[in-house]
């Protein structure tokens, strides 16, 4: 990787250097409320990189954008507040509010949920927790747990959320959903409960500068221990820039 796309910043001062490779594979997506996985064709990045000295916890993983423009006047306010909430919002009242261009399947007249054009772009690389390879005091390679389903979102956020009152043949999955919903939300698997769900939290507080972190996992127990290790990430199609980061 070139070393202008890598930077750290240790006591030691010792230098870190990555390596990467990519492969096609086939992905099955299926979170804990689906009954039937769903199988796509993605991409995946493996990145290698070493850690000088141990990190102690809290350590956090995030993810950056550059030049993704959350602070735009007409994509900050395309949501609905109510139906995040959990409410069923009617499809007149969802035809007519802020989520404009991402209101309502232009073929069946339903509303998508979650609407706008927010939600729609929720940034949806899959990332892997850390694996230190050959750790000294150890036969077998050793995974570094990073929470990713709780810890990450502000806790003033999540009473924005609630779980959905739609029935899943009332809403349609937003476009750049339609991935993991091929079929629409089914009974099988039904649209996602955006009060447990704090990735998708932390993307719709909105930054307001174009370059911008978003907290993706952590952990707070354990030190993070110096070694080489290996990072995983199949990625979607966009956005065109990410940039990743361990603070401790």
């Amino acid at each position: 990787m070139p070393s202008n796309l890598v930077s750290w910043s240790f006591s030691s001062n010792s230098p870190v250097t990555a390596t990467w490779m990519r492969q096609n594979i086939t992905y099955s997506y299926n979170p804990g409320n689906f009954i039937t996985p769903v199988h796509y064709p993605t991409v995946q990045c493996t990145l290698t990189f070493n850690i000088p000295e141990d990190m102690d916890p809290p350590v956090f993983f995030y993810y950056r954008l550059t030049n993704f423009y959350q602070n735009h006047r007409r994509y900050v306010k395309s949501y609905q507040s109510d139906q995040l909430k959990g409410t069923a919002v009617d499809n007149v009242t969802i035809s007519n509010s802020a989520c404009d261009p991402i209101r309502n399947d232009p073929t069946t007249g339903k509303p998508y949920y979650p609407c706008g054009l927010i939600a729609n772009s929720v940034f949806n690389d899959t990332f892997y927790d850390p694996v230190l390879l050959n750790p000294p005091d150890s036969r077998t390679n050793e995974t570094y747990v990073m929470n990713s389903t709780s810890g990450i979102s502000w806790d003033s956020d999540k009473s924005l959320y609630g779980p959905t009152s739609y029935l899943p043949d009332q809403i349609i999955p937003p476009p750049n959903w339609q991935v993991r919903y091929p079929n629409n939300y089914t009974t099988d698997n039904p649209p996602p409960n955006l009060e447990l769900d704090e990735a998708f939290q932390v993307w719709m507080r909105t930054a307001g500068l174009p370059t911008f972190s978003k907290l993706a996992r952590r952990n707070d127990t354990a030190p993070m221990k110096e070694g080489t290790y290996q990072l995983l990430v199949n990625h979607s199609t966009y956005p065109n820039s990410r940039v990743m980061n361990f603070n401790s």
